[in-house]
């Protein structure tokens, strides 16, 4: 058990060179729109797991023609990364043991696309009803893009992947720094499974379309000066994050503190998830615009120091609209425990 992370110690403590490549490193509570930028000129994707022999991960760089290809239902494959067994002893509280049998990635695998691509425009994977298909698997080839905006500069980094309602993504690595731009914008429901961001830029990946569900399943992401995860989209609209390992960041989650036409409910669940580094606070919820965060099996590297509130686990927000105003933490910035909107109890906060 002991051996079976010790590649995640790695990834936490060293990972991949730090490249200044997210929100000013000085201001990680920055509360700002985010995450919800996208080019205006995209490249139609065709399947990665159908173009895995030439390496391209599907669709040309600059192409505005969609390809339709027959959908994909490979599954994804879980020997393209380590995969860490644990056990649980079901008594939960500070210093519990780890979960029974759900999978993390220990590492990112290795790119099959040797330096991986990057592509000059924002790729769009199109469901089945738009003449695309539902799943994409990428074979664990990394692409970026040719981004102009520099990670520091806060927002409006060019979009990786927008994401159409539906469709599934497997098996895709982000590259990390400047190519890595604003990731994955999902435009409705998505699912991203053993997906892996080696060095987020400006977001990872956002949740855009009020009512929507995106799923984050057995991935890994790195390096974040500010958010992991934006959470844009209202409506009751949902982000799942599950089998995770996310080190070297900001927040994991922030719902928008600041977006037009602001509003809610946004709602987050994590279950079996690791952190390492946590600069700010794990989820980021808008009090006043009915927000949930519920948390499960969360295992700090290191523990939660209850005695100094490190790391903050979910804080809560007075969240504004249209940049009327600042959001603002409530309760001085403190952890949430057991309210109507961190449904979080001390109990499921581990260490590893």
């Amino acid at each position: 058990m002991k051996s079976a992370f010790t590649l995640l110690l790695v990834i936490g403590a060293a990972g991949a060179p730090q490249l200044g490549c997210s929100d000013d490193a000085a201001t990680p509570d920055d509360d700002g729109q985010g995450g919800s930028s996208s080019s205006s000129s995209s490249s139609a994707a065709t399947s990665g797991s159908a173009s895995a022999a030439s390496g391209t991960g599907g669709g040309s760089s600059s192409s505005t023609t969609t390809s339709t290809t027959t959908a994909s239902s490979s599954a994804a494959s879980s020997s393209s990364s380590a995969a860490a067994s644990s056990t649980s002893s079901g008594t939960g509280g500070a210093g519990g043991e780890e979960p029974l049998g759900d999978e993390i990635p220990a590492e990112i695998p290795t790119p099959t696309n040797g330096d991986g691509e990057i592509r000059n425009e924002t790729t769009v994977l199109r469901n089945a009803a738009n003449g695309g298909q539902n799943v994409y698997d990428f074979n664990n080839q990394k692409i970026g893009v040719n981004n102009t905006a520099d990670c520091d500069d806060g927002e409006g980094q060019k979009t990786v992947f927008e994401v159409e309602d539906g469709v599934t993504v497997k098996n895709l690595i982000i590259a990390g720094g400047l190519p890595g731009g604003n990731g994955i914008v999902c435009k409705g429901d998505c699912t991203l499974d053993h997906v892996y961001w080696e060095d987020v830029c400006e977001d990872a990946a956002t949740n855009s379309v009020d009512g929507a569900t995106m799923r984050i399943n057995s991935s890994i992401a790195l390096h974040s000066a500010d958010k992991i995860f934006q959470h844009n989209a209202k409506g009751g609209s949902t982000t799942i994050v599950t089998n995770s390992y996310i080190a070297d960041f900001g927040k994991l989650w922030r719902s928008c503190g600041d977006c037009t036409a602001n509003g809610g409910p946004r709602n987050l669940i994590i279950d079996n998830v690791r952190v390492d580094g946590v600069k700010s606070t794990i989820a980021g919820a808008n009090q006043n615009y009915g927000d949930t965060v519920t948390i499960t099996n969360l295992y700090v590297k290191g523990g939660y120091d209850e005695s100094d509130d490190k790391p903050k686990i979910c804080q809560e927000y007075r969240a504004v609209t249209d940049h009327m105003g600042e959001s603002e933490k409530l309760h001085g910035g403190a952890s949430q425990w057991n309210t109507d909107t961190c449904r979080v109890s001390k109990s499921d906060i581990k260490s590893w």
